[in-house]
């Protein structure tokens, strides 16, 4: 039997895992980067525009926060971020039409010809400056709140190393969530095939490095993503 290991955040991972579990995998949650929030209310004035930049940014953020009810519009960086926004606070959250990336969400501002106005950028620490720098050069009053930081879960790095051994199939969402990996210099890469979310402007791994490397397009499509696993699998 396959291991399958998911070592990103996934709301889904449920649905998932029984799909494999039911056809020959073995399924296994070990999250590399474990997400700790930093800040419950970010949301902190009366923001005209309020861009996500991770789905981690508005998890854990109070639904009580009355200040996301009155801003105008809310964009987010892909699915997650949409899915996240629209269940919890059940407002709209616009995102890219099919680049979800930092890139393909400054393309959707403009494409709108939207005036952002007063805008506050939810993000990680440590993540991407596309989106800041974007807001600076536009000139746009803006305020950033690093909402989560990642800290690497040493245990659960060591269980998927330890796994690398022989062939294996690691799901991913980012970069974040594998370089650890692939930086371990105990890990065999060319054991494993990697599923991770498609993202253009992102590099994430090199495929000669690897056994192979499968894009995800839609992270919510389980029945696709499972039956591409199973290709791998045999």
């Amino acid at each position: 039997m396959t291991d399958v290991m998911l070592v990103s955040n996934f709301s889904m991972k449920d649905e998932l895992s029984v799909l494999l579990n039911a056809n020959g995998c073995t399924f296994h949650d070990y999250l590399i980067q474990d997400i700790h929030h930093i800040e419950r209310y970010p949301i902190d004035d009366e923001y005209k525009t309020i861009i996500i930049q991770s789905a981690n940014a508005i998890k854990k953020i109070d639904s009580s926060n009355n200040h996301i009810y009155n801003t105008e519009r809310v964009y987010g960086i892909g699915p997650n971020c949409k899915k996240w926004v629209e269940k919890k606070f059940g407002i709209k959250c616009i995102i890219p039409s099919n680049e979800y990336s930092s890139s393909g969400l400054i393309d959707r501002i403009k494409f709108d010809e939207y005036e952002l106005g007063k805008t506050l950028l939810l993000k990680g620490v440590g993540g991407k400056e596309t989106i800041t720098k974007y807001l600076e050069e536009k000139k746009i009053e803006f305020n950033v709140c690093d909402v989560y930081e990642r800290i690497l879960n040493l245990d659960n790095l060591a269980r998927v190393t330890e796994m690398t051994s022989k062939e294996c199939i690691i799901v991913a969402f980012s970069k974040s969530s594998v370089e650890p990996l692939i930086k371990e210099k105990k890990a065999n890469l060319k054991n494993i095939h990697f599923f991770v979310l498609d993202k253009s402007d992102e590099h994430i791994i090199n495929k000669d490095d690897v056994a192979s490397v499968t894009k995800i397009e839609d992270i919510y499509d389980v029945e696709t993503l499972a039956d591409k696993i199973f290709k791998i699998n045999g």
